[in-house]
């Protein structure tokens, strides 16, 4: 098995980080009970991956593999998003989860620290899982993080991304679950 390279993607490659996020993402529990409709989650997925990439780009933070097997997009400490881009999306949220969903994004961010780099999306494409593509993806980043001194941020949206973080250092700092939504997992990193 070779070693994965990663490399810095730029805006022109938004289309091969879409396409990667969003197979990557296709059978993740969270944004599934978000978007249960396959269609309608291809559509939104879209568009979050397409909003969150935009502050991405703009500061040189979204890592892929050179055949784009994998992509993460991180936010630097302090940015702001403005989630209400977002809203067009919202309407492919069943009626009766909308509220739900709501205020499990708003328990998310009472966890976020402002002063943290955010991996706002982490996937390989499943078929190019288990080269250790996904940790290369994290270890690029949280090298350039520890050479400035700065923790990290993400939430792991199951059990098994949430082991992968362990190993990187993160340790969970909360849970998020709200009535019948799967369970999430705010995680923080120190510099190492």
């Amino acid at each position: 098995m070779s070693i994965p390279k990663i490399v810095k993607a730029t805006a022109k490659d938004l289309e091969r980080v879409k396409g990667v996020l969003k197979l990557g993402f296709a059978s993740d529990a969270l944004l599934r009970w978000v978007f249960p409709d396959a269609s309608a989650f291809l559509k939104s997925f879209d568009v979050w991956v397409e909003e969150f990439s935009k502050i991405a780009f703009k500061n040189d933070i979204v890592y892929s593999e050179t055949n784009f097997y994998g992509s993460s997009i991180w936010h630097p400490p302090g940015a702001d998003f403005d989630a209400t881009v977002l809203e067009p999306t919202f309407e492919f949220i069943p009626l009766d989860r909308i509220e739900v969903a709501a205020n499990f994004f708003e328990e998310f961010e009472k966890y976020h620290p402002r002063d943290s780099w955010y991996l706002a999306f982490i996937a390989v494409d499943p078929v190019q899982q288990r080269k250790g593509i996904g940790s290369f993806l994290l270890k690029e980043a949280l090298q350039m993080i520890d050479k400035r001194g700065d923790r990290a941020y993400l939430e792991a949206s199951n059990e098994q991304n949430k082991v992968l973080y362990e190993r990187h250092g993160f340790v969970e700092i909360g849970k998020v679950q709200i009535k019948d939504s799967p369970t999430a997992y705010p995680m923080i990193r120190d510099p190492q």
